[in-house]
């Protein structure tokens, strides 16, 4: 792949950004998805733009690398499905810790587990400093959209299971307009129990995961790297760095799908479940209590 062209709102840094590549700079997304140099289009604008984004790149025909969240809600992932269903182009969803090597060596490590009967996954963030995530005209949603939907996925992806229920809180600790704390407590399609964390409030960063099966169990930094087993009395380490930008191996794997003619690692259905989740998580918030999703 090679950039040909990018749109970004700000026309200065936009068009010396486009420079330094030696792409065309535009200064509307309809312009760059309508370039006919354009084969393929990857949005990583604000949620609140993709579904607009995403189902004009598809109207054109080019296959879209669409960041998380796929959409602002629920209602417009469904549409976009069926627009992804009607369209010849292939949406792929960027949900890149699926490609950390930490998760990576989880998941080669999932079956040694047995039946796997809980799962915690938690995220310890800085606040924000994109101005977008603050203003209630831009953002659409807080650490339960943004965030949290990186846990959705991930709880997806290693169980293979799908979420039955949620009961979930948030509160606004510093973001003055939506939340930027959430716990969620998930029961899954197999019977496992997921709880589900994030807090983008703390001026360090810190990403966990645990896991508890029947036969052995273990606990994985997804940000400092390092993976660790236990079975019985047994430990075993493994020094997995985490260290490795994702973003490479996201965009390897989205031209080896469009070159095959493959089915994108993280569907238009991946996304659409994870939005669902997250649907569910307000719900339960509002209601004060666990929903169905």
């Amino acid at each position: 792949m090679r950039v040909t062209a990018l749109c970004r709102r700000t026309a200065g840094p936009g068009a010396a950004l486009a420079a330094q590549y030696g792409a065309r700079y535009h200064a509307e997304a309809a312009a760059l998805i309508a370039d006919p140099d354009v084969d393929g289009v990857v949005i990583c604008t604000p949620p609140s733009t993709h579904f607009e984004y995403a189902a004009a790149a598809l109207a054109a025909g080019k296959p879209v690398l669409l960041e998380k969240p796929m959409t602002a809600s629920l209602d417009q992932a469904e549409r976009l499905v069926g627009l992804a269903a009607g369209s010849e182009a292939s949406l792929m969803v960027g949900h890149s810790l699926r490609w950390n090597p930490v998760l990576l060596q989880v998941r080669e490590l999932w079956p040694q587990l047995g039946t796997v009967r809980l799962i915690r996954l938690a995220q310890r963030l800085a606040p924000t400093t994109l101005a977008w995530q603050q203003d209630i005209g831009q953002t659409v949603g807080g650490s339960v959209l943004l965030t949290g939907v990186h846990l959705f996925d991930l709880v997806r992806w290693f169980t293979g299971a799908e979420f039955i229920s949620v009961d979930s809180r948030q509160r606004q600790v510093l973001n003055p307009v939506v939340e930027d704390q959430f716990l969620a407590r998930a029961v899954l399609s197999d019977g496992c129990w997921a709880s589900m964390e994030v807090s983008k409030h703390t001026q360090s960063r810190a990403c966990w995961l645990e896991a508890v099966g029947d036969d052995a169990q273990l606990q994985a930094d997804y940000l400092a790297g390092g993976v660790l087993l236990r079975r019985g009395s047994a430990e075993e380490r493994f020094a997995v760095s985490a260290r490795v930008p994702t973003l490479p191996a996201v965009l390897s794997d989205w031209l080896a799908a469009l070159q095959t003619d493959a089915e994108p690692p993280v569907s238009v259905q991946d996304g659409l479940a994870t939005l669902q989740v997250v649907a569910a998580c307000y719900r339960s918030a509002a209601a004060g209590g666990e929903v169905l999703i």
